[in-house]
């Protein structure tokens, strides 16, 4: 008979993805959701794999973190590619925040950029951007009333 913690690992492949200076990926092969993060079953609960890992293999994730994935793979499960860090933290270190231009190319500076909530609790936006669409509307707007 299989227990929980065997039947989870007999799910994880660990000659996954190489990750630069962090060895390699541990990949989750189970259920995995459109993020691409892995799902478990255990004891009637669903756990995110990872989370279920580090509790295994490290101990309890302490209270008001989050945990990292440091390789930026979110199937990943390997202890040594996940680190407990704050929910601020965890964003900052988010591919969108480490973007340095947008979508059509146009730098996120200090000038060119506003967010939507908060610096720390929103959605980075380009000014550019953003006149290019007021301009846009306007246009369409006076085009249907001279119609």
């Amino acid at each position: 008979m299989t227990t929980s913690v065997s039947r989870f690992w007999l799910r994880v492949n660990k000659a996954g993805t190489l990750a630069p200076m962090l060895g390699p990926c541990w990949t989750w092969t189970g259920y995995r959701d459109r993020d691409g993060y892995g799902h478990f079953h255990f004891q009637g609960r669903k756990y995110l794999a990872h989370r279920y890992a580090y509790t295994q293999l490290v101990g309890p994730i302490p209270a008001g973190l989050v945990i990292d994935h440091l390789c930026r793979h979110p199937s990943c499960v390997n202890p040594a590619h996940l680190e407990p860090v704050t929910p601020a933290e965890n964003t900052r270190r988010s591919e969108p925040a480490m973007r340095t231009h947008c979508i059509h190319g146009h730098e996120f500076t200090t000038a060119n950029t506003y967010y939507r909530v908060s610096p720390t609790r929103g959605v980075r936006q380009c000014r550019a951007c953003n006149a290019d669409a007021v301009a846009r509307y306007k246009a369409r707007k006076r085009e249907l009333q001279a119609a």
